[in-house]
């Protein structure tokens, strides 16, 4: 099971304009055989954004992590705060065992995962309490 600050790539994840991809998302909970692994969604889309400032932007919800500071992003990355995905289990398994949809393929530091952390804290009223359990 991945671990908190795991970073996650699903491969040919399908975007809602129809288009596949792969797609990156980072791990915020231990994740145990009888709990949904929880997970924030990535982006390199900069036009979105705008001038942010590396790490916490939450006047805009993101977190941002320039190109350098995390091996698997080979562009500027932003997390999308606070839009909190669950994963099962079993698609876990089914795509990490079988298929390799889904593979772990870095982790971000722990400094990097406190600030990660600290930032969607300012999100508390927009995260379900049972997810806000389950992270913090």
């Amino acid at each position: 099971m991945p671990r908190p600050g795991a970073i996650l790539r699903y491969k040919d994840f399908r975007f809602e304009d129809g288009t596949t991809g792969d797609k990156y998302f980072i791990v915020l909970n231990r994740t145990e055989i009888d709990s949904d692994c929880l997970v924030l969604k990535t982006t390199s889309q900069e036009i979105r954004y705008g001038a942010v400032n590396q790490g916490c932007n939450p006047d805009k919800k993101v977190f941002y992590i320039p190109t350098g500071n995390v091996n698997c992003f080979k562009l500027n990355t932003f997390v999308q705060l606070p839009q909190i995905i669950e994963i099962s289990v079993g698609e876990l398994l089914k795509g990490t065992l079988s298929t390799k949809i889904i593979k772990e393929v870095d982790c971000l530091s722990a400094p990097h995962f406190k600030e990660l952390k600290d930032c969607l804290e300012k999100f508390k009223n927009d995260i379900a309490l049972k997810h806000w359990k389950s992270i913090f």
